[in-house]
């Protein structure tokens, strides 16, 4: 993921000296202090801040880090589990922007929000061993993986939506199920692909896996009882 830093501009209030602007007034979350950020050049991790107070403190290469269970970007609110589209590592290339679901929110004592995700990968980004891409009947598919990858928390677009199908189902419309849909598993060190539910997977991968198909059954139920 392209490195993103999370800035923290003071607002200066209206009548006040361009000279010296005034020290800004801190934000208390949790254990860290913040600074009411207001906009930064790129317009990238504008209003990005941590929401409630960190459930976990820990140290990685002698720095802390505070982990919460959500976030905020540009008005917006992220909570561990959200399955989001990610700005992709070159936004000037002709990429589209990559899928994750979240994992972990941390943040550092100086302010910067980041956030560890579960990776999907494109058709278009995955290869097999041959160094060949997959071939899909369907442009909405993705391929989920135990991959986890980390980016800037002001590098999330937007929520999006992937619909875990099961092996003996069929891929469903568009216009009756919206959203991403997945059916494989991407393996990505040995270029291979398996089904969601398969015997190759320990106990707590195939849970995994089961979660994810059973929410997205509940969802679907939940819809169908609307029309």
């Amino acid at each position: 993921m392209a490195e993103i830093t999370d800035g923290y501009t003071p607002s200066i209030p209206s009548g006040h000296s361009s000279g010296s602007p005034p020290p800004p007034t801190p934000l208390r979350v949790g254990l860290i202090e913040y600074e009411d950020d207001e906009e930064e050049e790129d317009g990238v991790g504008n209003g990005v801040k941590p929401i409630g107070n960190a459930v976990k403190v820990s140290c990685i290469g002698g720095s802390k880090r505070y982990h919460f269970n959500g976030f905020e970007a540009r008005g917006v609110c992220y909570q561990l589990e959200d399955t989001v589209l990610v700005v992709p590592d070159d936004p000037y290339v002709n990429m589209k922007p990559s899928v994750a679901i979240i994992k972990d929110i941390t943040a550092t004592q100086d302010g910067r929000i980041t956030v560890t995700g579960q990776r999907f990968y494109r058709l278009d980004v995955a290869v097999n061993e041959n160094g060949e891409k997959w071939e899909s009947s369907d442009s909405r598919e993705l391929f989920y993986s135990f991959d986890k990858t980390e980016f800037p928390a002001s590098a999330v677009m937007h929520k999006c939506r992937v619909n875990f199908i099961p092996p003996n189902k069929e891929i469903p419309r568009a216009k009756h199920q919206p959203g991403f849909i997945v059916r494989k598993v991407y393996d990505s060190k040995y270029k291979e692909l398996s089904e969601l539910v398969d015997t190759c997977y320990d106990d707590s991968k195939q849970h995994e896996l089961n979660l994810l198909l059973a929410k997205t059954i509940a969802t679907v139920a939940k819809e169908s009882l609307k029309l």
